[in-house]
């Protein structure tokens, strides 16, 4: 019983945080900041709870697993905003914009990159001492799935409306 109501919870959370998403997708620029952490923090609290069920991990457990996954989200989520801001910087070398050179700004992303690259394999390793087999394979599919879904459901928001059928003035 427990597990249908967690599931049915989650699934509620999980669309709630689409809708969140999908909101801020359609946000102008200037109110990324504040919103963004609401989403992140949203999609976050989601997500633990859904991957704490799929995995069903025993109380001891959920408490080790949890500030491994944590550690992870945080080292994702700061790995896109450095690369983000990278990239913007790349950008705007290209438009002529800014004077920083280009080989340095190359640099600091491939360094990033590598960083990233070393910090995920780090956590990898200790899903993968803290998981059974079976369980690691939930968790990769669980957070393919989920990050998927979510990609789509934002693309989906962020196209135009088809435009309606032709109505005309009686």
């Amino acid at each position: 019983m427990k597990t249908i109501v967690t599931r049915a919870f989650a699934k509620a959370c999980l669309a709630a945080a689409f809708l969140v998403a999908a909101s801020y997708a359609q946000q102008p620029p200037e109110d990324a900041p504040p919103e963004r952490e609401a989403v992140r923090a949203a999609i976050n609290a989601i997500k633990q709870k859904k991957v704490v069920d799929v995995l069903e991990l025993e109380d001891g457990e959920e408490e080790t697993f949890l500030g491994v996954y944590n550690r992870w989200e945080e080292v994702r989520w700061r790995y896109r905003e450095r690369r983000d801001a990278l990239m913007e910087e790349v950008r705007l070398v290209m438009a002529g914009i800014d004077g920083r050179p280009l080989a340095e700004i190359l640099d600091d992303v491939d360094a990033v990159d590598a960083e990233n690259r070393g910090s995920e394999d780090r956590l990898r390793s200790e899903f993968r001492s803290l998981l059974s087999e079976e369980q690691y394979a939930k968790l990769l599919l669980f957070e393919h799935n989920f990050n998927r879904t979510l990609r789509r459901l934002v693309q989906e928001q962020q196209r135009p409306a088809p435009p309606g059928p032709a109505t005309s003035e009686p």
